[in-house]
């Protein structure tokens, strides 16, 4: 419980970074929302520059920055199992026996282009403004690195509260790089999909409000 509870959100973590840095115009875009929402007051000006989780909810790019990253890298890389009653069960136009173990991957479920348009390899945060309310409810509804249903994460609220503050947080106190601009990671699925060769360097950010 410990390996998971850790492991996922660190991988979720490492996920919205290195899509900010890999993405100049969004981590650009996300900075201009953080700068604005100080200077409006939306985001208290501490001396530490951390951003609370109500502050946070009032953001809507960094929002779709994070939902992005969930949706083209989940943490989970295989199938959420779940077996089939003794009774079987109708499955869409299949009628699975008893007993089957059956699943849906993260991985595929997020690239479906019915669902979140044709241009699903690609990192666009706006996919998650632009759509209408029918169209985000379930885009919502088909996302999965939390799992689904009765078996939803029992962590999934303090993951997203830690990632909700640590991003904003870290982004208004340093301007982060790649060590290497041309290099891309490497990942390792073992269930949890892990990143690899993910270096990165970062200064304190002098002229954040």
């Amino acid at each position: 419980m410990i390996f998971a509870g850790s492991e996922t959100t660190a991988i979720s973590l490492s996920a919205v970074f290195y899509f900010l840095v890999k993405h100049p115009r969004v981590y650009a875009k996300l900075m201009q929302e953080l700068d604005k929402a100080v200077a409006n007051g939306i985001i208290e000006s501490r001396v530490d520059r951390t951003v609370s989780w109500p502050e946070a909810q009032k953001l809507p790019y960094l929002d779709a920055v994070v939902q992005e990253s969930f949706r083209l890298h989940p943490a989970p890389g295989l199938i959420l199992e779940r077996v089939v009653p003794p009774q079987g069960m109708q499955i869409v136009d299949e009628f699975i026996p008893g007993g089957t173990i059956v699943g849906c991957n993260a991985w595929v479920v997020h690239r479906r282009p019915e669902v979140f348009g044709v241009d699903v390899e690609a990192f666009r945060p706006e996919r998650w403004i632009e759509a209408t309310p029918e169209k985000l409810k379930e885009m919502k509804s088909t996302m999965l690195h939390f799992g689904a249903g009765a078996r939803t994460c029992i962590g999934k609220n303090i993951s997203l509260l830690e990632i909700y503050k640590l991003v904003p947080s870290f982004l208004r106190r340093f301007e982060l790089r790649l060590e290497d601009e041309s290099q891309d990671w490497k990942t390792h699925n073992a269930w949890f999909v892990g990143q690899k060769e993910f270096k990165t360097r970062f200064r304190p950010r002098v002229d954040s409000v």
